[in-house]
């Protein structure tokens, strides 16, 4: 009898083992990020982004660094690491990859810092790459453009340059693109895969954006660079959100930004309103740093999906002594890690 039982329980278990690989295989699903295989030690967890990446077989969500070419030090601030932290835990099951474009290889540590590195790269979705400015755009309408002295002539050089790399990107690749000032508050998943984020009634903005891979995102990317190379030959200085904003009253037949986000375009991509990602704008983001506006920025940001800091605008602002702030309150809640590392002076 005891050998019997002995042998009944061993089937159930072997049983049970097997179905547990079963739903651990099934659960990981196509969008789950890999383990990774990076080091922190002289920085060779620094590899390439090749069009080959082992990442691109998984839903990406990306931030690009443009500085490189600018600055002989390259530095993700603590606030920008809060960005890639909130980002990871959100969404789990995305790789966050981190592109720092440069013309050169990383060859000396001092050309790179990253005080949160070793927090970063504990998230198993957290990765960063080399971007190659020589090779990124090859075959594209705007790889003169990449190279023009023009463009390191101008003096938001170092956002132009980003507002280029991250349609390339999203033409090459497509995924999620995010500015390093934006702090994810919810997972990013979306009923339509292309999408952007209105700044105000009139105009759209790139620092928030998601483009499918082929079809309609992959065709809007494209006539979106022929339209940049295009225009930056009439008008050498103009921004990111004026091209965009008139790439989609063209492509949407619309007047206004605020039509396309009321009527939508043909059921083709999705404008969403500002408080979505742009809750804060230029004029107002220092509420995020004023202890006695914690309340209104918590009526701000209830319905929002990810926060814009306008980092241009409120990297000088500081936490205010006087009380918990919106800031604080989002880093405690979205980027504990990095928040702790610095001791809540962010």
């Amino acid at each position: 009898m005891l050998s019997y039982r002995l042998s009944y329980y061993l089937r159930v278990a072997a049983i049970a083992f097997v179905f547990l690989v079963l739903f651990r295989k099934i659960l990981k699903g196509h969008d789950d990020a890999p383990v990774r295989n990076e080091t922190i030690g002289e920085y060779d967890f620094l590899q390439v982004f090749e069009d080959d990446d082992e990442l691109l077989k998984y839903s990406n969500v990306y931030f690009i660094e443009s500085s490189g070419p600018f600055r002989p030090v390259v530095t993700i601030e603590p606030r920008y690491a809060c960005a890639i932290e909130a980002a990871a835990r959100a969404n789990p099951r995305k790789n966050i990859i981190v592109l720092l474009a440069t013309w050169m290889d990383f060859t000396e540590a001092d050309h790179l810092q990253i005080p949160d590195l070793r927090t970063l790269l504990s998230f198993r979705n957290v990765h960063f790459r080399w971007l190659d400015l020589e090779r990124f755009a090859l075959g594209t309408q705007v790889d003169a453009v990449i190279k023009s002295k023009l463009l390191y002539d101008r003096p938001d050089g170092v956002a132009f340059l980003s507002e280029i790399l991250r349609m390339v990107l999203l033409f090459k690749f497509g995924g999620i693109y995010l500015d390093l000032d934006v702090v994810t508050l919810k997972p990013l998943e979306f009923y339509h895969p292309n999408f952007f984020g209105a700044r105000t009634q009139d105009s759209a903005d790139t620092s928030v954006m998601g483009l499918q891979r082929g079809d309609i995102g992959r065709s809007f990317a494209y006539d979106y660079l022929t339209f940049t190379k295009d225009l930056l030959e009439i008008n050498p200085n103009c921004t990111g959100t004026t091209l965009l904003t008139n790439k989609l009253l063209a492509f949407c037949e619309k007047v206004t930004v605020q039509e396309i986000v009321d009527r939508g375009c043909f059921g083709q991509l999705e404008v969403f309103s500002p408080n979505l990602f742009h809750p804060f704008d230029e004029t107002n983001v220092s509420e995020m740093f004023d202890a006695s506006k914690l309340h209104l920025v918590k009526d701000k940001i209830a319905d929002s999906m990810a926060v814009h800091m306008h980092h241009h605008h409120s990297r000088g602002l500081k936490i205010d002594p006087n009380g918990e702030t919106g800031y604080e309150m989002i880093a405690k809640t979205y980027c504990p890690s990095v928040y702790q590392d610095h001791g809540g002076d962010l």
